[in-house]
Parts: C-alpha cells; structure tokens; sequence
C-alpha cells in the first residue's frame, strides 16, 4: 500500500505600514523559533513563503535569518513561493501590475535563496475564474487554495487528493487544496491527533496525497500560541511525530509531488475565498467594496494612479522617477488596508495612512500638472462625477452628489490623507458586545456610561456602540434643534432636520485665476418642512481652502434652527495613546466644546507636526470630540481611534426670503 503524502506550506507576511515592533514582535516570537525548531528535523520538508515587505524587514534587520533559510534551501529541505510582492488580492489590481509584482518577488527569491519559484501564494486565498491566465502569464505553475473553493464547485473536501488541473483562455494552472480540517488540528490540537487523523485517511486509501497550507503567525505570535508552540514543545513534538511513523506517511515538497504525478482532474473554481473570509464579506471578497465605502474609494485611487503610470510609461519609459512611483504604488496595493474580518485590517487607521502615503508619494513623483488644476471624473465609479482641485500644496477630492462633501484632502509637503476617516458600522460580533454590555449592567449598580464603562478592564469594554448614518466626511452641512447637545451628536442619537448631507448639490460654476481655482455647488432642500436653499462655493490657493455659505429661506416662516460645518480629520496626538490631537482655540481651552471669539481655532497633529488653523468669519461655537470604532480582533474587542469630529455652529434665525452667509477658511501648514 502507497505512503501517504503530506505536503506543508507556511505563509508569513506584514504588510507596508504596520509598526516596526509589529514586525520584531512576529520575528522574534513565531518567525526566528520555528526555522530553529526545522533546524533539528533534517527530513521534513516545507514551502515557505515570505512576502517581499516581510523580506525587506528580514534582509535590514536580520540578515542571518535569511542565510539560515538559504542553507536550508541548499539541503532541498525547504521550497519557496511567490506571490505578489507587496501582498496584493491580485485579481483587484491591473494585470501588468499583477504580474510586475509577481515577477519583482521571483527574483527576490531568486537572489536570496537561489530558487525559482514556480509556486504561488494567492493572497487571502482569493480566487476568480481569471486566475490561470494571470499566474500563468507571470510564470506560475501552480497554486494553494482552501478545500472550500472546491466544495462550492460541488465537490466533497474529504475526497479531495493531490493536486487538479484548470485554466482560463488556455492558460493552465496546477491547484492543491489545502485541508481546512488540519488548518484547525495545527497547532491546536495534541500531535497524535492529527497524526491519528492523517492514519485514518491512510488506512481509508480515500485520499493519497493531502495538504496543510496556513499562516505562520498562527506559530507564535497569535494569543498563547508562544507557549504552546515552543515552550511546551508542540512543534517538536508534532515534527518528531511525523517523523515516527515514516512507515506509511511520507513528507514531500509541492514541486516533488508535482513533478511525480498526474493531476487528479480538470476542475473550474468559482470566485472563493478560505471559509471564514467569505462569512466576513458576505460570500465574495469584492463585497467589502461594496460594505466598506472607504475600502472602495482607496481601491479606486490606487486604480487611478496606476493608469497614470501606465498612460505615462510609454511616454517616459527611462525615467528612473517613475520608476520609484511604481514602487509606492505596488506598496498601496498592499491587501490589509482593503478589508476587515476578526482582524483589524481597514479599521486599523495606521495602514489606510500606509496606502494613502505611497499613492501620494507616487502622484508627486509623476508630476503630471503643474500649478492650480481643476478636473472632472468619476473616480470611485458610481456613475457621477468627482471634482479635484489641486495645488502646490494640497489636493481635494469633493463629491457633488454625496452631499458636496470632501473625501480626501491631501497633504502633499507630508504625503498625508488628513481625512483619512471611517464611519461606525453596525458588525455582526457586535452582537456579541451588547450581550456582554447587558451582563455588565446587571453585575453593576452603577448606571453604565460611555465614561464609567473605561473603569471595566476585565472585558475590554471601553465604549458604547454607535453607528453612523453618513460617512465621515468634511463639508458636510447639519441643521439640528436647538437643544441638541454634543452627546447626542456624539452618539447619532439626534434629529438631523435637513436633507442636505446625503442629498445631491448641483455644480454651477467653475472658476481659475492665476492665483486660486473653486468650483460652485448648490441644493434645494429642506429643513423639516421649510424649503432651504444652500449655495456652496469652495476656493483653493497653495495651502488655503475657502468655504463660503450662502443660505437662503425660501419659505413664509422663520428658520430658527443650529447651522453645522463638519469636519472628520485624522490627527494624531504625540503618542497616539489619548483620542485626538492637541486643540487648542483662541483662549487655549481644550473641552469639547470651545468658543472662537477671535476667529481663530486650532488643531495641532503633533505626531505629523502639522496645524491646521480655522478661520470663520462670524464668531462660532465648536463640538470637538474623537470617534471611535468598536472592532473584533484575534485578541478580542477593541476600541480603536478613527478620527477627530469638529462642528462648527451658528445658531440661525433667517426671516423669510431672507438670507444668511459666513465663511470658513482652512490653512494647513
């Protein structure tokens, strides 16, 4: 009777952006003690594959790691994959850059462990019809996916074997399926239960070949796993296991296996994801598109900037700077930033800063305008038109027809998306949340707050959950009651009395001097039953942003109502450990609610050494408070800083067919 065959697979990444102790962390805890533990089991043989920010990290800090791992490579003992470079989902990015990224990490391979790889690690296991001819044209020969693809194209995962054969456009590709049920035996489970498992399809002859591919985190850095893994010896253990019963249980490498056998048939995958992931995105990856408008609009930039490199490439073909500009690009297609699921990915504000950095970074380096610059398109593809103005010093991206709001306001001198923001979401584990909330309410006699709940550290409960119902925006336009406070706008548990922040602005006008460009919106709306209508005219000059707010009471009686400016930005103070950044306005208060008598308010982003100064032009009030996301993670719940709220307020009484102004500039510097 055949051997059984074992293959394994280890996947290590840390995506562009993510903290450098972040990195020293993985390495010292999962990375480094598992090579150790490999060291000393000659015979076992494994796939590696590190992503190229990980090797970047490993090649500076510690190049004794890489030439351990190259001895190993020497020995055959260890295999590599490939895969997109900075780790992208290679079906949402161009194909060129697709294959540029895939071709930059074969020779990396190549260079530092004398290997060509012809295996590829698809990123979060995302799968779609496409992916033959894209692997194929970048010279893959074959790929890892979960047992679940093949289960949604109508096969049974306990009688897959081997490897299977498909292709698209003629373009074949060689996939293994890698078996959930050891993804959840390794680590957690005693080494003589997986064995016992692996015995059991051996004596079965249901399968001959089967496949455990997963993240190397899961060997050291996730919660306890330390302990488990090293210090209680499992990874000793599990190997010594393998070893032990070499009678009936052989271990190969993915190529070895390859090249000694046949596919065990054609098949055709449907777009699929491992398991859990599609429980996260509600069936298909693209769906966090869809979920997450923030997600969409960061995709759609990167898209933006690669057509611009690729329209320019021809034109420039030896210039070393766009050169460098494709390289930030490549770092903004970095998967992490895109999506959420129990890790913290998207709600992590430090790797959407990561993306935004890198497009920046790449658009000043294309140079493609010089100047002030108006242009119309629809960038995040939802059928109507965005309207960007640049300057020397900032870009901003306004959407008409989402309630004139700013997007994205680029910081160009910093590389910095100052509203780099995410609005609070109803998640399916904040169910979970409310239940422990509920629990606490009844063990406490206390009457719980979002004040006292910081006093419960056994839970990690630090906050309410609050949803928003707009995105965190700037330039977005409230009327509210007068008796609305800032707890209830805090908390969305208030009256919005007009239809202006989603509704849809006319564009009037354009204008460009020598000097500033600006553009001209208008709304006619509602106020509760008054028709209201709002003229919006927004001017940019270098480092000057210019709103100017004309107000109209188009009905027969007195609009007695709070008039709101809102701002979402993405400060930071100078440790990150507190909500926002340091404010401060013209009396040097910092409470959350602050009078500017003198006209002059200030946010100080003392991480970013910058300020942004605000200007209105009649005295204001403004509410200044954090916003802050309740999120899942491996560790368990967190309460994670997104952005800095500010409302500038008028109180209003407009006398019918009478008219109300006031300006508000914003200087960053």
């Amino acid at each position: 009777m055949d051997k059984l065959t074992l293959l394994l697979a280890i996947h290590c990444h840390q995506p562009v952006g993510n903290f450098a102790n972040v990195f020293s962390r993985a390495y010292e805890v999962a990375y480094l003690p598992f090579i150790e533990v490999l060291e000393q089991h000659p015979n076992i043989k494994i796939s590696l594959h590190y992503s190229g920010s990980l090797l970047d990290w490993l090649k500076l800090n510690h190049p004794e790691f890489i030439k351990r791992i190259r001895n190993l490579a020497k020995k055959h003992q260890v295999e590599f994959l490939a895969g997109g470079y900075y780790e992208p989902v290679l079906s949402l990015i161009p194909l060129s850059d697709a294959e540029a990224q895939i071709e930059m990490l074969r020779n990396q391979v190549k260079e530092l462990f004398d290997f060509q790889a012809d295996g590829c690690w698809l990123t979060e296991r995302v799968w779609e019809p496409k992916m033959p001819f894209i692997l194929d044209r970048a010279g893959i020969r074959w790929t890892i996916v979960d047992d679940s693809h093949f289960k949604s194209a109508g096969l049974n995962p306990e009688d897959l074997s081997g490897f299977y054969i498909s292709e698209e456009e003629a373009r074949p590709l060689m996939i293994f399926p890698a078996s959930e049920k050891l993804r959840y035996f390794m680590p957690f489970k005693l080494p003589h239960q997986t064995v016992k498992y692996l015995k059991n399809l051996y004596e079965t002859q249901k399968v001959n070949c089967v496949c455990f591919a997963d993240d190397g985190e899961k060997f050291g850095l996730w919660p306890g796993t330390n302990k488990w893994v090293y210090a209680e010896k499992w990874l000793e253990n599990f190997l010594t296991a393998l070893e032990e019963n070499s009678s009936w249980l052989q271990i190969r490498s993915f190529s070895e296996y390859l090249n000694e056998h046949s596919p065990t048939a054609r098949i055709y995958l449907n777009c699929a994801s491992y398991r859990e992931m599609l429980e996260w995105s509600g069936g298909y990856f693209r769906n966090f598109l869809l979920k997450y408008e923030e997600a969409n609009w960061m995709h759609k930039r990167m898209l933006y900037v690669s057509q611009k490199l690729n329209k320019l490439a021809g034109q420039r073909s030896k210039d070393t700077q766009l050169t460098e500009a494709r390289s930030h690009l490549y770092k903004a297609q970095t998967n992490d930033a895109y999506w959420h699921g129990v890790f913290g990915g998207l709600y992590l504000n430090h790797l959407r800063s990561s993306v935004y950095l890198h497009l920046i970074e790449a658009e000043k380096l294309i140079k493609d305008s010089k100047g002030n610059k108006l242009d119309m398109l629809d960038l995040d593809y939802d059928g109507t038109s965005e309207i960007i103005l640049s300057s020397k010093y900032l870009t901003c991206y306004f959407s008409p027809h989402r309630g004139g709001a700013l997007l994205e306001l680029d910081y160009k001198p910093k590389s910095i998306n100052l509203i780099n923001t995410l609005m609070r979401r109803k998640e399916a584990y904040h169910e979970k949340l409310k239940e422990k909330v509920q629990k606490l309410r009844e063990a406490t006699d206390t009457p719980l707050s979002i004040h006292n709940l910081k006093k419960v550290k056994d839970t990690g409960l630090e906050n309410f959950l609050f949803y928003d119902f707009f995105g965190r925006h700037c330039c977005l336009e409230h009327f509210l009651n007068k008796q609305t406070n800032i707890e209830q706008f805090l908390r969305c548990d208030y009256e919005e009395l007009g239809d202006f922040i989603q509704g849809r602005y006319a564009l009037v006008a354009k204008n460009k001097t020598k000097f500033k460009i600006g553009f001209e919106l208008t709304r006619e709306g509602k106020v509760k039953n008054q028709p209201v209508k709002i003229t919006k005219r927004i001017s940019l000059n270098n480092n000057d942003l210019v709103l100017n707010y004309a107000i109209k009471n188009e009905s027969c009686t007195y609009l007695d109502k709070l008039f709101g400016i809102e701002f979402n930005l993405s400060v930071y103070d100078n440790n990150l450990s507190s909500s926002c950044g340091e404010l401060k306005d013209a009396e040097g208060t910092s409470s959350s609610r602050s009078k500017i008598p003198e006209g002059v308010f200030k946010v100080e982003d003392v991480w970013n050494k910058i300020t942004l100064e605000f200007t209105p032009s009649s005295p204001a009030s403004v509410w200044h408070f954090p916003v802050e996301t309740i999120s899942d993670s491996e560790t368990g719940i967190e309460k994670t800083y997104q952005e800095l709220c500010l409302l500038f307020i008028w109180p209003l009484d407009i006398a019918p067919h009478r008219g109300w102004s006031v300006n508000l500039g914003l200087e960053i510097q």
